[in-house]
């Protein structure tokens, strides 16, 4: 039979340095590459009270102590946590406004301590969110020691029950359908092991779509047992909670083989268990128990060795701690080490998360991955609020989390941003978790764009039936964005959206580009101060190709490439995905005429490149300039890459390019000092190795002449389609370090001036 034991790795050295009376020493070494690094970052204001401390793992350390003060000589007064096992830590009361300062110290197994780290400063800023993390004493106190605890508590169950004959009723009708469908089912196979012991992409992704599925039966049939107390479907939520238990989670649906499968059997039958409790007996709830026991025990294994507290830019990872949360939930008390696994997930929740966003709510990963990870962490919301009676959407990120769909994606929109899938336009299931949040935090603007998504209902299943349900907070009313600024800078995210008039799509010219913090990991690609542009409902400038599977050839040599997007190559080479390849919104400067826009993307081209910036002037409503300024060490040539869903008119002699498509067209000039080379083709360097890319075509704009000091200006007007902006006479007559470009507009002269040092625009 199938057992996981914990072994420390380095538990006999830790002892044996505990037996001298000395514990491992601090390194006050910096972040490497995937690491958070020390939080906050020192000298900073923090807009959170109190702000998650993290600093570096050391490798000989048993846990942690750690100072809080307010002063640099930790005078007798210090906050002083004894001993922590994280590298990540949140304060369980609020701190009062001012600076603060902090340090950490090692400890061994024996309790020996190490000498203090160098000491960091903060600032909480007066009016700071108060959000202190949950102790131990509360969390023991308020999980319920009954079932239902998930999702819903026990003195909860019968309001539930009313809900279901009346108010609620089409949904709950709508849940038995779906229960007695499954009462057909067989049950699933347990998957095999990999084909010749290799991890291929249709086995992974059959296998965890399947299991998905099972799991969600379990979860449905669980949750009607417990709102009508019918047997036969508390019998086969039994059936499907004891099959799973049999199969070997050490095999293929493991962490480490397959987590996409191994998440939902960690979460999934943890709600089954907790809802069809009383249809188990006590030997089945022993079985399931020790199965649980083992993926829970897995996962923690799996975060906590990395250690997630410090990897946090690890994708799987940004789901799978509130998976064990919820499993933390269902088995506090019945399973030995549900009490950490729960303590390890508020680590997390109170400390960076999210990684990949920020207190503006914006999603580094792009929209696909917001819709993704933001509406599975609403289960988490729900699961604490019903658990620890806490209102996890108090968290800064939360507050704001609404406005990034409503800005990257807004109704009949045709543009998704950055990242993975963001070749695709925007969906309506997106909009589902913004319902949530609009009711949450009393936002009837979110509740609008759900609306008009047509997803102003929420989710379906036992969390829809459960949200709809409760009572508070009250539903909200919609109300349009009326008034709401037209564009927005997501500053974690690195994305700045722009639109000439979001609230009439018919209408509305949108422009978006990125210049992100974080470099090009994870699901975003190598497009520092790359743009998209849409109008009118139909997109005009895109990325392109698709993902086949994360990490696919075609993936590496094209789908995430600086070419395959609307992006600057210098010299032929484009950006690396690497951390290290960041960019950086220098000005974002939004305004009733024109929006003025500076992305910085130096660090993405290695050390022959001094300087890389592309200034975006969005001439409201239908013409946009950019300006793409390089400085390097040795001559260089610039190759501006466009993408379209429809071939490129090109006139090379007049350097003018032309695309229409679908509702919408672009027409303009490229230009560049000693002139240009523009082609266009509809292939790539291979074919995708699963699916079919849509019809599309890459235009290349090159400079004929290498130099140091290298400009590339396009100028493009947006128009419906049929109709041509009228744009003329486009000159660059800049001169020495300032840019200055020149074309009339409709028979009116325009003048654009840039001072690259500022940097600024005038615009006359």
């Amino acid at each position: 039979m199938w057992r996981r034991f914990r072994v420390p790795a380095l538990l006999l050295l830790t002892a044996m340095m505990g037996a001298f009376g000395a514990a491992p020493p601090v390194s006050n070494r910096a972040p490497g590459t995937g690491d958070i690094g020390y939080l906050p970052a020192d000298g900073s204001t923090v807009n959170t009270n109190p702000p998650a401390l993290a600093w570096l793992p050391e490798p000989d350390a048993d846990a942690y102590a750690v100072q809080l003060a307010r002063d640099p000589e930790f005078k007798p007064g210090a906050v002083n946590i004894h001993r922590t096992p994280y590298v990540l830590y949140t304060h369980t009361a609020a701190l009062s406004s001012g600076t603060w300062w902090w340090r950490y110290a090692c400890l061994d197994a024996q309790g020996n301590r190490s000498e203090w780290s160098e000491a960091r400063r903060f600032r909480i800023a007066e009016g700071a969110q108060t959000f202190p993390r949950p102790s131990a004493e509360l969390v023991r106190a308020r999980v319920p020691k009954a079932h239902p605890r998930l999702m819903l508590r026990p003195e909860e169950v019968e309001m539930f029950r009313q809900a279901r004959l009346g108010p609620e009723k089409a949904r709950w009708e709508q849940l038995v359908k779906t229960a007695e469908e499954y009462l057909k089912e067989p049950l699933m196979d347990e998957p095999p092991p990999w084909t010749g012991g290799e991890w291929n992409a249709p086995e992974w992704r059959r296998n965890f779509r399947d299991t998905l599925s099972a799991a969600e039966k379990a979860e449905t049939l669980a949750f009607c047992y417990l709102l009508s107390g019918d047997k036969r479907y508390g019998e086969a939520a039994r059936r499907w909670l004891l099959h799973f238990a049999s199969w070997n989670p050490a095999g293929s649906t493991s962490m480490d083989v397959n987590d996409e499968a191994g998440m939902p059997i960690l979460y999934l039958t943890a709600r089954a268990y907790d809802w069809a409790y009383d249809a188990l007996s006590p030997h089945d709830r022993e079985t399931i128990r020790k199965a649980a026991r083992f993926r829970g025990e897995e996962a923690y294994d799996w975060l906590h060795d990395m250690p997630f507290e410090q990897k946090a830019y690890n994708s799987h990872g940004g789901r799978m701690w509130h998976f064990l949360g919820e499993a933390a939930i269902a088995y506090y008390g019945e399973v030995p080490e549900a009490a950490q696994w729960l303590d390890y997930a508020l680590s997390i929740f109170w400390g960076w998360y999210p990684s990949f966003g920020d207190e503006d709510g914006g999603w580094a990963q792009g929209y696909a991955y917001w819709g993704s990870y933001v509406n599975r962490s609403t289960w988490w919301l729900d699961a604490l609020r019903a658990g620890l009676r806490i209102d996890g959407t108090e968290k800064p990120f939360y507050r704001n989390v609404g406005n990034f769909l409503m800005y990257v994606a807004p109704p009949n929109g045709s543009l998704t941003g950055f990242g993975d899938f963001a070749e695709t336009e925007p969906n309506a299931n997106a909009a589902v978790p913004v319902s949530y949040f609009a009711r949450m935090r009393g936002v009837p603007e979110w509740q609008w764009f759900a609306e008009a998504w047509g997803k102003g209902d929420g989710e379906s299943g036992p969390i829809g039936f459960l949200r709809a349900a409760r009572p508070n907070p009250p539903k909200v009313t919609a109300r349009p964005p009326s008034g709401w600024p037209q564009a927005k800078w997501f500053r974690g995210a690195g994305w700045v959206s722009l639109h000439s008039s979001m609230m009439n799509p018919a209408e509305n010219v949108q422009v978006m580009m990125r210049a992100a913090p974080l470099g090009n990991i994870s699901h975003s690609h190598a497009d520092q101060n790359a743009v998209v542009l849409g109008a009118f409902g139909s997109p005009l400038l895109v990325n392109t190709g698709i993902r086949p599977w994360y990490g696919s050839p075609f993936c590496t040599e094209w789908y995430w490439t600086t070419k395959a997007h609307n992006a600057l190559e210098i010299n032929g080479e484009g950006q690396p995905k690497t951390a290290e390849a960041t960019g950086e919104i220098l000005v974002f400067q939004p305004g009733e005429e024109y929006d003025y826009v500076v992305g910085d993307a130096t660090p993405s081209y290695g050390a022959g490149v001094e300087r890389y910036r592309r200034h975006l002037l969005f001439l409201k409503p239908d013409v946009l300039v950019l300006v793409d300024e390089v400085v390097a060490r040795e001559p260089a040539s610039l190759k501006f890459w466009l993408h379209g869903r429809a071939p490129f008119t090109i006139d090379q002699s007049g350097g003018r390019i032309a695309l229409t498509f679908g509702k919408a067209s672009i027409s303009g000039f490229l230009l560049s000092p000693g002139g240009l080379r523009t082609v266009q083709t509809d292939k790539y360097p291979i074919p995708p190795e699963n699916g079919k890319t849509r019809p599309e075509w890459h235009l290349s704009s090159e400079t004929l002449q290498k130099q140091t000091h290298a400009r590339f200006v396009a100028v493009l007007g947006v128009g419906k389609a049929g109709e041509t902006i009228p744009l003329e006479g486009v000159e660059d007559v800049s001169h020495g370090n300032d840019i200055a470009i020149q074309f009339r507009h409709a028979g009116k002269r325009v003048s654009v001036a840039i001072d690259p040092a500022g940097p600024s625009v005038s615009v006359r």
